[in-house]
């Protein structure tokens, strides 16, 4: 059985590369660091570190090790965790994400606070932003992650995006004939403010598809069947966006919105690990947007 101080000290030496700083990190001695590695190398019948009088590297069965010894320390803190959650009802909080938002971050980001927190439930409802809101207003939701174009004084904007007409990059618009639209079912913010944008623009148009899924309008879009209204960060491949001109208005931009409903620690907790999963994806991609 391999000792778990021992393998703490290990992943120490071998995350801040020398033994004085691991001891600090660990605030123990020097000496008593070192100790605990002899002891490991001695079990396992190998060195784990190549020692110099400049440096301190990771043998090849140290390399094969690290990654060993992550991965049981990582089990012992979820088991403790786990187990030593007080013996009542978990806390659950009940989340709702809006259509078409940009979700492999937010997910990934609830995931980890899933891992950490293993005594508070996550339950995710999608739908549509606008009755999210209200689900939020009435208490029925905790928390909303979504795309509104008229923000609350509830709400917190992670980020702001104009929003454009999409359609497909293989097919063109016939401009003698009424443009097709797609939108999703109301109440959408996107198919209000597309709407609102259309009125005051005396475009021929027809709305040929009403989904009740983001799937569907980029299906159509994609296809040629009908344009639709997205963000960038919300187009795939395939599409393009129309500029706004003689065929199509203009339109307002799109916040994407963090909205909370009620209090409490694990609440607040959770809508920051949703903040700062948003801003380190939003840095990502203007990182791959400036190397492009």
């Amino acid at each position: 059985m391999l000792d778990s101080q021992q393998l703490r000290a290990f992943v120490a030496v071998a995350d801040h590369g020398s033994v004085t700083r691991a001891a600090e990190a660990m605030r123990l001695t020097q000496s008593a660091v070192s100790a605990q590695i002899r002891r490991l190398e001695a079990q396992l019948g190998c060195r784990v570190f190549d020692r110099t009088t400049r440096s301190l590297q990771l043998t090849a069965p140290g390399s094969v090790l690290l990654s060993y010894a992550r991965s049981i320390l990582g089990l012992q803190q979820q088991a403790v965790a786990r187990l030593a959650t007080p013996r009542h009802a978990p806390t659950t909080l009940r989340i709702g994400c809006s259509e078409g938002f940009p979700g492999e971050w937010l997910f990934a980001a609830l995931a980890d606070f899933r891992q950490r927190r293993p005594e508070v439930h996550l339950e995710i409802t999608s739908g549509i932003s606008t009755l999210l809101a209200r689900q939020v207003r009435q208490g029925a939701l905790d928390l909303m992650v979504g795309t509104v174009c008229d923000a609350g004084e509830d709400t917190e904007t992670l980020w702001t995006e104009p929003l454009v007409w999409a359609f497909s990059e293989r097919a063109l618009l016939d401009p003698d004939a009424p443009i097709p639209l797609a939108f999703l079912s109301e109440p959408c913010p996107f198919r209000e403010a597309a709407l609102a944008s259309l009125a005051g623009h005396g475009a021929n148009w027809r709305i040929v598809l009403t989904a009740q899924g983001s799937g569907a309008l980029t299906a159509a879009a994609g296809s040629g069947f009908a344009v639709t209204v997205l963000t960038p960060s919300g187009m795939p491949g395939g599409l393009r966006a129309i500029p706004a001109g003689p065929l199509l208005p203009g339109l307002p931009p799109a916040r994407f919105v963090v909205q909370r409903g009620a209090e409490g620690e694990a609440l607040t907790a959770l809508a920051e690990e949703v903040r700062q999963a948003c801003f380190r994806w939003r840095g990502a991609r203007a990182a791959g947007a400036a190397a492009a």
